[in-house]
């Protein structure tokens, strides 16, 4: 019987007692890998760390790490890669879920294509786990290998596309710890598509199924779901770090492709500025938002106009 391959999935878990067992359980019932959980407790307010250690005390293959403070799902996640001990490590926020063979699928793809890498296609589900409306990552692209351009075309934050950064990767740890990659604190948004990239500047093999095996709650209040103007000016630094460290080649043929997701970042910023002032019923800051960013419009009133066609809805 040939040897399993051993997984160790870190979840980062923030406010979660409701949810993050489903979570877990959803791990601990992946067939054919050896697998370990790690969950990472991100200082949380309420008895999240509680419901883990009961779990934990039946179950020898979940541990926790109780944060000192919180540090936001990048520094939660540093927390559980480093407590890893799998070949292979599978990201999984505490409010998701994985579907049946999910790892040993992807475990199985990592090995045949040689990659350092491993993503897979998700499902979009509401709290119940009904199928949400939407489109797929293979509905923009087949299975196969991704490059440094391809990973910055896939996360280009046009509006209406999906994106890949909502990808959950699985980790071939010997490179991570080979190149002293790991998530960047300063990110609150968009952590794991930057580690993907940083790993694609030094050279991983990433690796597309296509294949639906991911399955992401749309939760009212989710991290995930709320943005922060200041954490896309975050990402765009980070991104500009990275470009930076390129070589000379690279770095110039990369440059427009970091230079049109900056673009949609700050309008994307600009369109979450904005709608809060109006919201707020300040049109006055709305106003001088939009005038320091006016490529925004077009975003922001595909907001508004959505915004009244869901009102429109409801009055019916």
């Amino acid at each position: 019987m040939p040897e399993l391959h051993s997984v160790t999935v870190a979840i980062a878990a923030y406010a979660a007692e409701t949810f993050v067992g489903a979570a877990i359980r959803s791990a601990l019932q992946q067939e054919g890998v050896a697998l370990d959980v790690v969950v990472a407790d991100d200082a949380s307010p309420d008895k999240t760390a509680e419901v883990i250690e009961r779990m934990a005390a039946e179950e020898p293959r979940l541990s926790l790490i109780r944060c000192a403070a919180n540090g936001g799902p990048a520094g939660a996640r540093n927390a559980a890669f480093g407590a890893a001990r799998g070949d292979w490590i599978a990201v999984l926020d505490a409010d998701d879920a994985f579907a049946p063979g999910r790892l040993a699928r992807m475990c199985h793809a990592g090995e045949a294509q040689d990659a350092d890498i491993v993503i897979d296609d998700f499902l979009s589900v509401t709290p119940d786990g009904s199928a949400c409306p939407g489109a797929l990552l293979s509905d923009r692209r087949p299975s196969g290998i991704l490059s440094l351009s391809d990973w910055l075309v896939l996360n280009g934050l046009r509006r209406g596309e999906v994106s890949f950064g909502y990808a959950k990767p699985l980790f071939r740890r010997r490179f991570l710890e080979g190149h002293g990659l790991s998530y960047n604190p300063d990110l609150r948004n968009g952590e794991d598509f930057h580690l993907v990239l940083e790993a694609l500047a030094k050279g991983a093999r990433v690796y597309f199924t296509a294949e639906p095996g991911y399955l992401y709650t749309r939760r009212e209040g989710s991290v995930s779901r709320s943005l922060d103007p200041n954490h896309m000016v975050a990402l765009a630094r980070a991104d500009a770090r990275v470009l930076s460290g390129l070589a000379p080649d690279v770095r110039k043929a990369t440059a427009p492709l970091f230079a049109r997701r900056k673009r949609n970042m700050m309008r994307l910023a600009t369109t979450e500025t904005v709608l809060g002032a109006l919201k707020s019923r300040h049109p006055r800051a709305a106003l001088a938002g939009l005038a320091r960013h006016p490529a925004a419009f077009g975003r922001i009133m595909g907001h508004v106009a959505e915004a009244l066609r869901k009102r429109v809805v409801r009055a019916k």
